[in-house]
């Protein structure tokens, strides 16, 4: 069995609770329940074994033992454990899909940037 991610979670939403609606905050969350809605964290975003959420997600860094619907932007690592269900669109820095977890839509490379840096503006056209 795999590690458990190294994150600091400072918030969690336990096995019997359900929440519908927008989440926000700056710190990582850890899910044993269910989320329906948004998700926008400057932090993680660890879905536990019994974790499902349904959402359109923004955070740092996503690992996924339980299941997850929906668009997920990671700006760092887009991470399925063995136990982990991912449908839908992903947009990462980096994946890392373990041999028998399940990954079903499509995915998209994210240019990699430190934390919270800007990124860079277009280039002018070149002239000619």
């Amino acid at each position: 069995m795999a590690a458990h991610p190294q994150t600091t979670v400072t918030s969690l939403i336990g096995r019997s609770l359900t929440v519908e609606g927008e989440l926000s905050g700056e710190e990582s969350l850890h899910v044993d329940g269910k989320i329906k809605g948004i998700v926008r964290l400057n932090g993680d975003l660890v879905v536990g074994p019994s974790g499902v959420v349904e959402a359109e997600i923004e955070v740092q860094n996503i690992f996924i033992l339980g299941t997850v619907t929906g668009r997920v932007t990671a700006r760092q690592r887009f991470e399925v454990q063995p136990s982990g269900r991912f449908e839908g669109e992903a947009a990462a820095a980096a994946y890392e899909i373990h041999p028998g977890a399940v990954f079903e839509g499509t995915s998209r490379m994210l240019a990699a940037r430190k934390p919270g840096a800007e990124p860079s503006p277009p280039k002018p056209p070149a002239a000619s």
